[in-house]
Protein backbone atom coordinates (compact mmCIF):
# COMPACT_ATOMS: atom_id res chain seq x y z
CA UNK A 1 0.00 0.00 0.00
CA UNK A 2 3.19 2.94 0.77
CA UNK A 3 4.77 1.94 -2.77
CA UNK A 4 1.33 2.90 -4.75
CA UNK A 5 1.00 5.92 -2.65
CA UNK A 6 4.60 7.04 -3.24
CA UNK A 7 4.20 6.00 -6.99
CA UNK A 8 1.08 8.40 -6.81
CA UNK A 9 2.67 11.18 -5.23
CA UNK A 10 5.42 10.93 -7.51
CA UNK A 11 3.72 10.82 -9.92
CA UNK A 12 1.96 14.14 -9.23
CA UNK A 13 4.83 15.86 -8.67
CA UNK A 14 6.02 15.16 -11.91
CA UNK A 15 2.96 16.16 -13.67
CA UNK A 16 3.05 19.07 -11.97
CA UNK A 17 6.64 19.56 -12.71
CA UNK A 18 5.73 18.97 -16.45
CA UNK A 19 2.50 21.37 -16.42
CA UNK A 20 4.63 24.24 -14.58
CA UNK A 21 7.54 23.69 -17.21
CA UNK A 22 5.41 24.13 -20.11
CA UNK A 23 2.88 26.81 -19.11
CA UNK A 24 6.42 28.73 -18.01
CA UNK A 25 5.73 28.65 -14.10
CA UNK A 26 2.68 30.96 -14.51
CA UNK A 27 4.55 33.84 -15.93
CA UNK A 28 2.81 35.17 -19.13
CA UNK A 29 4.58 36.76 -22.02
CA UNK A 30 5.04 40.63 -22.35
CA UNK A 31 2.74 39.91 -26.39
CA UNK A 32 0.29 37.99 -26.75
CA UNK A 33 0.31 35.54 -30.32
CA UNK A 34 -2.39 37.82 -31.49
CA UNK A 35 -0.58 41.44 -30.67
CA UNK A 36 0.03 42.51 -34.42
CA UNK A 37 2.75 45.95 -34.88
CA UNK A 38 2.01 48.04 -37.67
CA UNK A 39 4.04 50.69 -39.49
CA UNK A 40 3.21 52.65 -42.83
CA UNK A 41 5.77 55.05 -45.11
CA UNK A 42 5.78 56.66 -47.93
CA UNK A 43 9.01 56.66 -49.50
CA UNK A 44 10.13 59.26 -51.27
CA UNK A 45 11.12 60.29 -53.70
CA UNK A 46 9.33 57.23 -55.37
CA UNK A 47 6.12 57.55 -53.91
CA UNK A 48 5.52 53.73 -52.88
CA UNK A 49 3.37 53.11 -49.85
CA UNK A 50 5.00 50.67 -47.43
CA UNK A 51 3.29 48.68 -44.72
CA UNK A 52 5.02 46.47 -42.48
CA UNK A 53 3.07 44.44 -40.12
CA UNK A 54 4.83 42.32 -37.35
CA UNK A 55 3.79 39.47 -35.10
CA UNK A 56 4.32 39.73 -32.01
CA UNK A 57 3.91 43.05 -30.94
CA UNK A 58 6.11 43.99 -29.39
CA UNK A 59 8.63 40.97 -30.47
CA UNK A 60 10.02 39.15 -27.96
CA UNK A 61 13.96 37.85 -27.83
CA UNK A 62 14.52 34.35 -28.76
CA UNK A 63 10.94 34.10 -30.46
CA UNK A 64 9.74 33.68 -33.75
CA UNK A 65 9.11 36.98 -35.13
CA UNK A 66 7.04 36.97 -38.72
CA UNK A 67 7.20 40.24 -40.98
CA UNK A 68 4.98 41.49 -43.57
CA UNK A 69 5.51 43.87 -45.88
CA UNK A 70 3.11 45.55 -48.62
CA UNK A 71 4.02 47.66 -51.51
CA UNK A 72 1.61 50.03 -53.30
CA UNK A 73 3.08 52.01 -56.05
CA UNK A 74 2.15 56.12 -56.08
CA UNK A 75 -0.36 55.42 -58.72
CA UNK A 76 -1.76 52.67 -56.14
CA UNK A 77 -0.99 49.48 -58.30
CA UNK A 78 0.63 46.76 -56.16
CA UNK A 79 4.66 46.64 -56.19
CA UNK A 80 4.92 42.96 -56.89
CA UNK A 81 8.34 42.75 -58.61
CA UNK A 82 10.39 43.59 -56.39
CA UNK A 83 13.32 41.88 -53.80
CA UNK A 84 12.74 43.16 -49.92
CA UNK A 85 15.18 42.62 -47.65
CA UNK A 86 15.10 43.20 -43.78
CA UNK A 87 18.35 44.29 -41.73
CA UNK A 88 17.83 43.46 -37.97
CA UNK A 89 20.22 45.80 -36.18
CA UNK A 90 20.94 46.36 -32.24
CA UNK A 91 20.95 49.95 -31.70
CA UNK A 92 22.62 50.01 -28.63
CA UNK A 93 24.87 47.28 -29.11
CA UNK A 94 27.59 46.48 -31.67
CA UNK A 95 26.52 43.28 -32.66
CA UNK A 96 26.41 42.23 -36.42
CA UNK A 97 23.09 43.06 -38.09
CA UNK A 98 20.55 39.70 -38.81
CA UNK A 99 19.35 39.75 -42.52
CA UNK A 100 15.73 38.21 -43.55
CA UNK A 101 15.28 38.06 -47.47
CA UNK A 102 11.01 38.01 -47.76
CA UNK A 103 8.99 35.95 -50.06
CA UNK A 104 7.66 37.55 -52.68
CA UNK A 105 3.44 36.06 -51.81
CA UNK A 106 2.04 37.74 -54.75
CA UNK A 107 0.27 41.25 -55.71
CA UNK A 108 2.41 43.34 -53.51
CA UNK A 109 2.96 41.76 -50.16
CA UNK A 110 6.12 39.78 -49.12
CA UNK A 111 6.49 37.83 -45.75
CA UNK A 112 9.47 36.34 -43.88
CA UNK A 113 10.37 35.40 -40.18
CA UNK A 114 13.62 35.86 -38.15
CA UNK A 115 14.40 35.71 -34.27
CA UNK A 116 15.23 39.30 -32.41
CA UNK A 117 18.54 37.44 -30.17
CA UNK A 118 18.25 40.04 -27.25
CA UNK A 119 15.93 42.17 -25.62
CA UNK A 120 16.26 46.20 -26.82
CA UNK A 121 16.08 48.54 -28.97
CA UNK A 122 16.54 46.95 -32.36
CA UNK A 123 16.29 49.32 -35.87
CA UNK A 124 14.27 47.32 -39.24
CA UNK A 125 15.82 48.84 -42.48
CA UNK A 126 14.27 47.36 -45.34
CA UNK A 127 15.87 47.31 -48.40
CA UNK A 128 13.34 47.30 -51.50
CA UNK A 129 14.96 46.60 -55.25
CA UNK A 130 12.97 47.22 -58.28
CA UNK A 131 13.47 48.44 -61.52
CA UNK A 132 17.12 48.59 -60.82
CA UNK A 133 16.41 51.42 -58.20
CA UNK A 134 16.82 50.60 -54.23
CA UNK A 135 14.16 51.82 -51.61
CA UNK A 136 15.13 52.37 -48.30
CA UNK A 137 12.86 52.79 -44.65
CA UNK A 138 13.74 51.86 -41.77
CA UNK A 139 11.72 51.29 -37.96
CA UNK A 140 12.93 51.17 -34.65
CA UNK A 141 10.98 48.54 -32.27
CA UNK A 142 11.67 47.72 -28.63
CA UNK A 143 12.17 43.95 -28.42
CA UNK A 144 11.11 42.73 -24.83
CA UNK A 145 12.25 39.69 -22.87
Amino acid sequence: MWRNKAKMIWGSFFAALLSMSITGCGQTSTASATSIGKETAVIAPSGVKMTLTYQPSPPVALKPFYAKVNLVTASGQPLSQAKVVMHLTMTDMDMPPQTMTLKNDGSGHYSGQSVFLMAGPWKITTDIMSQGKTMKESFTVNVSN
